[in-house]
């Protein structure tokens, strides 16, 4: 049965005879309905168009005081998607190409509106309305698009930007063992920073392959370690769960192969973690064999779980984003339901498919290929000996070496500072470009490697790189950037950048650059000894907290600042301690000690004529008048904040 489609008219007659002779002939014609308003008068006219737009308009030539060319250029003036004819009683060649230079659609005669003239140009100017439409609405799409590409951007990087913070002072945290003690509590703080992370570059990955965006970057890669990875990865969530994780090779394996490691790892992660997510108990195999077809090699991977299963309706549901086994109300597993999707979208940028058997209470089975080349060369059975990222993260670094950190944020300037000092290299900092390229060009002092960021005032890293390369500066410079598209890499190379470390920091990738451009070499787990003049130049700072954990970090804290700390546990201590040394720069009293008042304490410590700047840190804000009795200027709000700290030096 055909469609009947409506179309809202808008005759413009002062003729009751021509308005029904064209009323009569438009129901004539088939597949359409046309629902017809009347008007004649020029306002009239203007007013329905204003308040309701029509799909076609008639216009008769004369109207009295106005004539419809006037009417036609105040209504193009509202720029509606209105189709335009003009009608008029004789033939005027002058009159035509003046209607259709003011906008007109088409030139009829009212004597060819019983003619099949008339029906063809009302046709064709629907078709033009309809291909209009299409035109506004691809261009509205791809408008929205770039809208929504501009919004992922800027949410990637006000995303980035504090989990960087996070898991970066989380690490250092973890490795000091004076906070030992705490460390189940920063591991759960590590482990959902790194799941934040690992959604926001679920949901960004998604919104690429949306925009057929996302590119495979083929490059050799070591066969062997990418797979020990995967042990390594998930060996302690496995032993959490009482299940047993098995990666096996049916036949050798080549040693390297040409293909996007990045990509390649993400899937195995995302099936690998799927299936021990819905595996209450039993195991998970991971099962690796080259197979040749025709005249080439592919990679066939097959991760099987004796888990839950999934029925069959649901089996391809599964791979569409957002979609979970479990209804999102009463589901158990964390997730957002978008690693299948990617990971099938991942599979056929390879050139694959992912397979799927799976029974409900006996497990399932996840299959694809990876293309190889013709040419594989060598193969040997598969060995799961650790690889070279996890030896390099287990040993120290000793590196010899200035380096330039570049960057506006001061938590991210002092992570980086405290990461590249950990290692022995010298490093100082710059503010935002400008500064940068007045330090670099002043030849005050060299530098082996700066790590640059590309947002920051006054000049950006990319408008720093081209000023300092055209001063003949060839300094390595390392990008620090939120966003890692191929083609933002591909422009700051081209900028002349000597590598790119995305945000939130990945400590491995940085200590590589570090090796790559300093010299570098194993070392013992000590830290190089400091000079008496760097010790000089620190500031000393006094921690009186009867909490242990409190009077610990915020000593890390400190330390992590660049000062010297020191800390006491309660009152007596404090005065103990200054009976013999008063030279500390700041000290930090808690408002409640186990044996008196922080406030008293600080009478006591400027009766020793102690010069130090003194700062309450209370869970609730003391009474002003307290305050000033005491000399108090700052106060310090629990829980303590690193900006709490950085304000007080």
């Amino acid at each position: 049965m055909t469609s009947i489609e409506r179309v809202s008219v808008l005759l413009v007659e002062d003729d009751e005879d021509d308005y029904l002779l064209t009323v009569d002939y438009l129901e004539q014609i088939p597949n359409y309905q046309f629902d017809v308003t009347w008007l004649s008068d020029y306002q009239g006219v203007l007013d329905q168009l204003k308040q309701q737009p029509v799909d076609l308009c008639f216009l008769d030539y004369h109207l009295g005081a106005h004539t419809g060319l006037s009417i036609l250029e105040a209504a193009k003036s509202l720029k509606l998607n209105t189709t335009f004819i003009m009608l008029t009683g004789q033939s005027d060649e002058r009159l035509d190409k003046e209607a259709l230079a003011h906008g007109a659609d088409d030139f009829l005669l009212k004597s060819e509106i019983s003619s099949p003239r008339f029906n063809r140009a009302i046709l064709y100017a629907l078709s033009r309305r309809d291909l209009e439409n299409e035109r506004l609405e691809r261009y509205k799409a791809e408008a929205d698009s770039r809208a929504k590409d501009r919004f992922m951007a800027h949410l990637s990087h006000e995303l980035r930007t504090p989990l960087t913070s996070i898991i970066g002072y989380t690490e250092l945290l973890r490795d000091n063992r004076q906070l030992s003690n705490i460390k189940p509590e920063l591991d759960i703080i590590h482990n959902n920073s790194q799941h934040l992370l690992n959604l926001l570059n679920d949901v960004l990955d998604l919104s690429k392959i949306n925009a057929s965006s996302l590119n495979i970057e083929k490059s050799p890669t070591e066969l062997g370690p990418l797979i020990a990875d995967l042990q390594s990865l998930f060996s302690m969530e496995t032993k959490k769960k009482g299940i047993a994780l098995s990666i096996v090779a049916k036949g050798d394996l080549p040693t390297v192969i040409m293909t996007d490691a990045k990509r390649l790892k993400q899937i195995l992660i995302n099936l690998v973690y799927n299936a021990i997510k819905f595996t209450p108990e039993g195991k998970v195999e991971v099962m690796f064999k080259l197979v040749q077809q025709n005249h080439h090699y592919c990679l066939n991977v097959a991760v099987q779980d004796t888990g839950v299963g999934i029925a069959k309706e649901k089996q391809k549901q599964i791979f569409k984003p957002f979609e979970q086994l479990q209804d999102t109300i009463t589901r158990t597993s964390e997730g957002a339901g978008l690693g299948l999707a990617i990971s099938a979208a991942l599979v056929e940028l390879f050139g694959g498919k992912i397979t799927l058997e799976s029974e409900v209470g006996v497990g399932s089975t996840f299959c694809f290929d990876i293309d190889l080349d013709t040419d594989i060369g060598e193969c040997q059975p598969l060995s799961l000996a650790a690889s070279k990222s996890d030896e390099s993260q287990l040993c120290p670094l000793s590196l010899k070496g200035d380096v330039l950190i570049v960057e506006d944020l001061p938590e991210i300037q002092t992570l980086l500072k405290n990461l590249i000092s950990n290692t022995g290299a010298k490093v100082a900092c710059a503010n935002n470009g400008l500064d940068a390229v007045n330090l670099v060009c002043s030849g005050e002092q060299t530098f082996d490697l700066i790590f640059m960021d590309l947002h920051m005032p006054e000049m950006g890293g990319r408008e720093a790189i081209v000023t300092l390369r055209k001063q003949g500066i060839n300094t390595p410079i390392i990008a620090l950037t939120a966003a890692a598209q191929k083609d933002n890499i591909d422009t700051l190379l081209a900028l002349g950048f000597d590598g790119i470390i995305t945000k939130p920091i990945n400590t491995e990738l940085l200590y590589q650059s570090l090796e790559a451009h300093l010299q570098a070499k194993p070392c013992t787990s000590e830290k190089p000894a400091s000079s008496a003049n760097e010790n000089a130049t620190k500031q000393r700072i006094l921690v009186v907290e009867d909490d242990k954990n409190t009077r610990d970090l915020m000593c890390l804290l400190f330390d992590s600042l660049g000062c010297e700390s020191h800390s006491v546990s309660g009152f007596s201590e404090c005065c103990a301690l200054l009976d013999n040394d008063t030279a500390f720069d700041t000290i930090c009293l808690d408002l409640n000690l186990a044996d008196g008042s922080g406030l008293t304490l600080a009478s006591e410590i400027k009766a020793r004529e102690c010069d130090a700047n003194l700062v309450i840190v209370s869970g609730s804000e003391p009474p002003a008048e307290a305050l000033a009795k005491h000399q108090i200027e700052h106060v310090i709000l629990k829980p303590v904040s690193l900006a709490d700290l950085k304000q007080v030096i």
